[in-house]
């Protein structure tokens, strides 16, 4: 049997049932413009702005470092608190084009990349690299809102790693669809691995690492407006903390923040976003890349399907963090594709969005899934 990692850790199944408790909602004023009620719509002609999903950098090499998440749409009054839940699940076959020369060397048969692939991947001349496994993350923050201008969040993310759960799904789908499964057929379904030999830096894992917490993040969310109503801007400021040594996949072992503007406008049934971020990070591996800034971009849309729910497309742009290299595939820049669905009932938001590689295969997951759910709490019924 595949080694298939649990979907949600002991602290994340304990706040779900917080969220799932019914909660008192204050009353809200009906207002007709989008993005400003806390509650759910109260007409028909109503809906209720959420914004982007909250997807982040899923790459194997990306990780564990500091990656700010695309801002929110979900409008609460001053003193209240948000919960967030956020599961993503990705799965990653990627590889040098010498890597692939390799193996493909040794036949077309599956096989299992055992110690003398890992040897033979490392004696490669030049950089060379393989990564197959899948990689789960839940983050759980904890919005407070200050004013109505100023909030607070803390985040604590949950690395969990699993082998091939998706693997025969996405080689199925490739094959339904004419694709090409990029090698994934000189690997063994199932496995896990990552061999990686960048100038003269070496990082193997030959087996799924048990999960673990990683490093939690504390930001400060601001917006120029009380009220927004047909635009808002939403700018924050947020810092990875040490917590920890270096462990695998789960820290960088340093001390990352970062910078994010983001530019919502609201409409009749529609909504656009744009999130700017730039992330100081600084490298674990000198070999493989320096300390720099890395730049990401989100940009979105968001319409209403029906009175409590909304279908959300966006576009992530960001950096590759491995950068001393002159393996093209690997320093290549990343851009992925979500689609989802977002529903809110009261004080509870249900997310679900599928995320699919679009460019530069071989340094980036070939699919994700993402689930959140997020309740607004501490609100008191009003008389």
């Amino acid at each position: 049997m595949p080694r298939i990692a649990p979907f949600a850790p002991p602290l994340a199944l304990a706040l779900l049932g917080i969220l799932l408790t019914p909660a008192p909602v204050a009353a809200q004023p009906a207002d007709p413009v989008a993005g400003r009620s806390a509650a759910a719509p109260t007409s028909e002609g109503e809906w209720t702005t959420l914004g982007l999903l909250r997807v982040r950098d899923m790459t194997p090499f990306g990780l564990n470092r500091l990656d700010l998440l695309p801002a929110h749409a979900v409008d609460f009054p001053p003193g209240s608190f948000g919960l967030e839940v956020n599961l993503t699940y990705q799965n990653t076959w990627v590889m040098s084009r010498n890597v692939e020369d390799l193996l493909s060397a040794g036949g077309t048969e599956r096989r299992r990349i055992g110690p003398q692939e890992v040897a033979a991947i490392l004696a490669l001349p030049g950089d060379a690299y393989l990564v197959d496994g899948e990689f789960g993350l839940v983050d759980t923050t904890l919005h407070y809102r200050m004013t109505e201008r100023f909030g607070l969040y803390v985040q604590l993310p949950w690395y969990f790693f699993g082998g091939g759960f998706l693997d025969k799904t996405i080689e199925d789908f490739h094959g339904a669809a004419g694709l090409s499964n990029g090698g994934r057929d000189l690997g063994r379904r199932d496995d896990w691995v990552i061999v990686a030999g960048i100038g003269e830096g070496e990082f193997v894992v030959t087996e799924a690492p048990s999960a673990d917490f990683g490093d939690p993040v504390l930001g400060l969310r601001w917006t120029p407006f009380e009220r927004p109503r047909r635009w808002n801007v939403v700018v924050e400021g947020a810092f990875k903390l040490v917590v920890r040594d270096r462990r695998r996949l789960v820290s960088t072992g340093t001390t990352d923040y970062g910078l994010q503007l983001s530019l919502q406008r609201f409409f009749r049934r529609n909504a656009l976003y744009l999130s700017l971020a730039q992330v100081w990070v600084s490298s674990p591996e000198r070999a493989f890349a320096d300390d720099e800034w890395i730049p990401t971009a989100v940009a979105g849309w968001e319409t209403r399907l029906t009175r409590r729910a909304n279908l959300v497309l966006q576009l992530y742009g960001s950096r590759s963090t491995i950068r001393e290299t002159p393996l093209e595939e690997l320093a290549a820049d990343k851009l992925q594709a979500t689609l989802g669905v977002q529903w809110r009932r009261g004080d509870t938001v249900l997310r679900l969005g599928l995320t699919e590689n679009l460019a530069n295969f071989d340094n980036t997951p070939d699919v994700g899934v993402t689930f959140s759910i997020g309740r607004i709490l501490g609100l008191d019924r009003a008389p």
